[in-house]
């Protein structure tokens, strides 16, 4: 009997079975965790950009989200504002571009008046850990706050952009595929941004 292909054939579709039923129920069950967990990583990164504290239980957090900020449709463009009261302090804009090894997906904030970066923060990559994936560690982002982006501003790194950005040692395909998708957000969304805004 054991030596029957169709036995083991059979086994190994039940096994497969079994796990795969598994594996979905605890993804069932878990799922409304996932999704908890995910929107609090989402808020924290919009908190960031607007230069407000990201720490605290997930509570916390979330009431400072609401407190401070706000989703609004601007010249089709969904973004987040930071208020206080009625004045606007900074924009969050999402962006979402390629890559060296997939796409990243984050936020860059911008001052009211459109001329400065408030913060820049990836929420999704897959770029190396230890090499292109430290375009997370802190270093790297705080350079970009109050980075000019004035019209017709190209962000470059070393002594083409102004030695006021330094690129990631031993990540040049990572650290350009940044410069690409924010010159290009620059070029696009922020400059309709800005004509919807001054109209």
């Amino acid at each position: 009997m054991k030596d029957n292909p169709f036995y083991t054939i059979a086994f190994m579709l039940i096994v497969s079975a079994v796990f795969a039923l598994m594996l979905s129920l605890t993804n069932e069950i878990y799922l409304p965790r996932i999704e908890a967990n995910e929107l609090l990583e989402d808020r924290r990164a919009v908190l960031y950009v607007f230069e407000l504290d990201t720490e605290g239980e997930a509570e916390e957090v979330l009431d400072r989200f609401e407190s401070h900020v706000e989703e609004q449709t601007i010249a089709d463009i969904q973004l987040y504002v930071h208020l206080e009261g009625d004045e606007v302090l900074a924009y969050a804009v999402p962006f979402t571009g390629s890559g060296l090894w997939g796409t990243m997906n984050g936020y860059l904030g911008i001052s009211p008046d459109i001329t400065q970066v408030t913060g820049l923060i990836f929420t999704e990559h897959n770029e190396t850990p230890g090499l292109g994936g430290r375009i997370d560690e802190l270093d790297y982002l705080e350079q970009f706050r109050g980075i000019d982006i004035r019209e017709e501003t190209t962000l470059a790194y070393g002594s083409d952009g102004g030695d006021q950005l330094d690129a990631i040692t031993g990540a040049t395909g990572t650290s350009n595929a940044v410069l690409n998708i924010l010159n290009d957000l620059l070029d696009e969304t922020i400059s309709e941004l800005e004509v919807a805004l001054n109209g």
